[in-house]
Formats: structure tokens, C-alpha cells, sequence
């Protein structure tokens, strides 16, 4: 087909191109393209290959990280609730305060009981004492009474004799003998009464004991009534942020009852879910790579802390029994433990129950 171009003033005919002649090069374009993107498609290919040869990645992971409930120690009233929903709050910190007043009381009845057995040890004491000085007059008497009846027997000794030479009469040798029975009488007495007395000794002492004892026991009432007192005021036992409060003023709380908790923000790991034939060649210490779903395209780094030493499944409530029915092999998932290695990113907080994907470098 012929056609006239316009040139220099004059009118120049040019052979237009035919269908027949565009269809060559239209192929070879479409052949050099082709082979373009095979070749970067093939490129890819080998490297995405290659990498996947040294890396392990899921999406079966999760943020993991310290949720501490917060818990009363003593039933009563709510008065107070210090926090609120979403507050960021320092470990030791004070949440709830609990009506002190009946465990005023408390402390107050074990003070006074404590005074009470304080005042029962001291007339312990006092019985104490007494008993012994008892005794030692008791000890003395005997003494008194030992000397008297030696004296009386080595009278009737030597009367004995002078009765025996004719030098006194009857009547006198028997006066010296029932000086010399009464004196052992008496001795006898005077033992005995030393004797009551060392074991009213002993009772004294067994009371006192027991007084000191009492003492003991109110004293260990007054430091648990001190004690719950103190547990009037609950606290924040770690460092992080409000969840989760189901506690209002006015509210009756028992001991134990979850009220509030604390969700930490720094101390947080991940917990990945590997198929077990992706475990080959995983080790402790590896490096990981993961990415946050609320993060998309912020890379987090860190490492393969430890490795689960059962899969998910034996820890269920209900774990499977294959050799009960038809069996399905199933593939199996191994949780592992992911530590950050770098530092908490103010910018970028991890909250625990964030799905991740992970990716662990498996090279030897």
C-alpha cells in the first residue's frame, strides 16, 4: 500500500508497512518479553528457593508476655479503686482500698489481749518469786530443825548412859527420849513442808511458762491482725498497664477474687508454632525475624530461646488418642519460645495475644 508524505514542499509517496510484514516484530517483541520474565521470574525463583532452603517461617505465632491478676487478701467493702481502665501503673502501686475498719477492730481485740497476757506473766512472776522464797524458808527451817534433832539424840545418848551408872532416874532418861522424838518429828515435818514448797516452786515456774507462752501466741495474733490490716490496701505486683478491672466502689470483694489485671509491657516473648517437619534443623539460639500484625512492615529481631518438649496437642485439655477409631495422620505443631533481642520500642509496644509471623534462619 502506497501513500504521500508531505516533505519539502512536495508531495513524496512511502510504502506503508503491510500486516503482513508488523507481525514479525510483534512476535519477537512478545518472544523477548516472554523470555524476560522468565528469566526474572526464574531468578526469583531460585532465590526465593534458596532462602526458604535456610529459613522456617509461620503465621502460627503469638505475642506472649506476664499477666499478673491482681487479688484481694482479706474480704470486705470496697472503699477506694485507685486505677482505672487502660492506666499505666508502677509496681507496689496502690489499685483498691478495702473498708479497714472491722480489721481496725482486729488489731485492736489482739492488742488487748496481748496487754491481758502480759499482765498474766507478771503475776506469774510475782507467784514465782514467792514460791521461792517459800522454799527457802522451807530449806532453812529444815536446817533449824536437823540441828535441834542432832542435838536431842546426842542428849539422850549421854543420858543413857548416866542412867545406865545410876546417875539420873527414870523419869529424867525419858524426858531426854521424847525431847529426842520430837525433835526427829519435827525434822520430818519441816522436810515435807521443803518440799511442798520446791514443787509450788515447780508450778510457779510451769505457770510463768505458760504465760510467756501465751504471750507468744497473742503477739503472733497482733502481727496477723497487723498484717491483714495491711492488705486493706491492694497492690500492683508488677510494673504495666490496667486490664481487664471488674471492681467498683461499694462492691463486696473476697479474698482471692480476681479484680484487676496487669498486663506487662516490657518483659514479653513470642511464642511461634512450627509444624514438626519444619523442627529438623531448628536449634536454641537461632536467629528470628518477625513481623506484628498491628506493626505491618516493622521488622522485630531476636532469638530461639527453647524449644517445647511436647507438641500442642498433649497439653489439651482432651488430647488425641489415635489408636482409638480410624486414623488420620494429622500434621503436628511444636510451640518454641522466641526472646527479643533488641530493645523494647516505645514506639512500636508489643501487647501479648498479637499474632506475629516468624521466620527462624535454620543455617548451620
Amino acid at each position: 500500500m502506497t501513500t504521500k508524505v508531505h516533505f519539502k514542499g512536495a508531495d513524496v509517496p512511502v510504502e506503508a508497512p503491510t500486516s503482513a510484514s508488523r507481525a514479525p516484530s510483534r512476535k519477537a517483541a512478545i518472544g523477548v518479553l516472554a523470555a524476560v520474565v522468565l528469566a526474572v521470574g526464574a531468578f526469583y525463583g531460585i532465590r526465593r528457593g534458596q532462602y526458604f532452603m535456610v529459613h522456617e517461617e509461620t503465621d502460627d505465632a503469638q505475642v506472649e508476655g506476664h499477666i499478673s491478676p491482681v487479688l484481694p487478701r482479706v474480704s470486705g467493702y470496697v472503699a477506694k479503686v485507685l486505677a482505672d481502665d487502660n492506666e499505666r501503673v508502677g509496681a507496689g502501686q496502690a489499685l483498691v482500698e478495702i473498708d479497714p475498719r472491722e480489721l481496725d477492730l482486729r488489731v485492736a481485740a489482739a492488742q488487748a489481749a496481748l496487754r491481758n497476757s502480759a499482765a498474766e506473766r507478771a503475776t506469774a512472776d510475782a507467784s514465782l518469786a514467792s514460791a521461792k522464797a517459800a522454799a527457802a524458808t522451807a530449806a532453812a527451817n529444815v536446817q533449824t530443825a536437823l540441828v535441834r534433832q542432832r542435838k536431842a539424840a546426842r542428849d539422850l545418848e549421854r543420858d543413857a548412859r548416866l542412867f545406865s551408872t545410876g546417875a539420873i532416874t527414870d523419869s529424867q532418861l525419858s524426858d531426854t527420849q521424847a525431847a529426842a522424838d520430837t525433835a526427829a518429828a519435827v525434822l520430818e515435818s519441816t522436810r515435807r513442808e521443803a518440799e511442798a514448797s520446791d514443787a509450788a516452786v515447780g508450778v510457779a515456774a510451769a505457770r510463768v511458762a505458760a504465760a510467756q507462752t501465751n504471750i507468744a501466741e497473742r503477739s503472733s495474733d497482733l502481727d496477723l491482725a497487723r498484717l491483714q490490716r495491711s492488705y486493706a490496701t491492694v497492690t500492683a505486683p508488677i510494673a504495666g498497664l490496667v486490664s481487664r478491672k471488674s471492681v467498683e466502689p461499694g462492691q463486696y470483694v473476697q479474698a482471692g477474687q480476681t479484680l484487676v489485671s496487669i498486663a506487662s509491657e516490657t518483659d514479653v516473648w513470642v511464642v511461634a508454632n512450627f509444624k514438626e517437619t519444619q523442627m529438623a534443623r531448628m536449634r536454641p539460639g537461632q536467629q528470628v525475624e518477625f513481623e506484628a500484625d498491628n506493626y505491618r512492615g516493622y521488622a522485630f529481631h531476636g532469638k530461639v530461646d527453647s524449644i517445647s518438649g511436647a507438641t500442642g496437642a498433649r497439653f489439651a485439655l482432651l488430647p488425641p488418642d489415635n489408636s482409638t477409631g480410624n486414623f488420620v495422620k494429622v500434621t503436628q505443631r511444636i510451640p518454641v519460645k522466641i526472646v527479643l533481642t533488641q530493645a523494647p520500642d516505645a514506639d512500636h509496644p508489643l501487647r501479648p495475644g498479637v499474632s506475629v509471623d516468624a521466620i527462624v534462619s535454620v543455617a548451620e
